[in-house]
């Protein structure tokens, strides 16, 4: 009986060591406008592959932990998330890769949610009223840059996400 015991545990945690060592290749992929592209995190990078398959191109190369790629509603240009100066910001770059565009200076953390048809970069926050169960509210920001962020809407909530007319969230 206590044999069995042990050769249980052993293949139980062979099981589990070799379901760890299998993770997920792609995290947070994101189709392009067209369909022609997926972009998506990998090792903290943003990567971008042919949504018919082939060889991913690294579109960032940094220390820092980028995540979350957001397509622009015409699919030159890609917001993401990066911890690169400590705290999530969010960034923007083209589609074909460059160096990143930083939108967000506040020292809460931000995490993007969509690009509006009139390029206000969506993103969750906690800034003015972060207490212990208020929600997180929605800001925007001009993704040109050089523009402060501001609220996008009154209600709390997470990952605002505009209609393809624009007229509703």
């Amino acid at each position: 009986m206590k044999y069995s015991t042990v050769l249980l545990t052993v293949i139980s945690m062979l099981l589990f060591s070799s379901a760890l060592s299998a993770q997920a290749l792609i995290l947070q992929p994101e189709i392009s406008p067209d369909g022609k592209q997926v972009a998506f995190t990998y090792q903290g990078d943003i990567w971008v592959v042919n949504s018919n398959g082939g060889r991913a191109d690294r579109l960032t190369i940094h220390e820092g932990y980028e995540s979350n790629p957001i397509w622009s509603p015409k699919g030159d240009a890609i917001a993401f998330n990066s911890d690169r100066f400590g705290n999530n910001d969010v960034f923007i770059m083209p589609e074909s890769g460059g160096r990143p565009t930083r939108l967000t200076y506040h020292s809460a953390g931000d995490s993007v949610s969509d690009i509006t048809p009139d390029n206000q970069v969506l993103f969750n926050t906690r800034r003015i009223y972060a207490q212990v169960e208020r929600e997180a509210e929605i800001y925007g920001v001009d993704a040109a840059g050089g523009v402060t962020e501001s609220r996008y809407l009154d209600a709390l909530g997470f990952e605002a996400t505009v209609s393809p007319n624009g007229r509703k969230v």
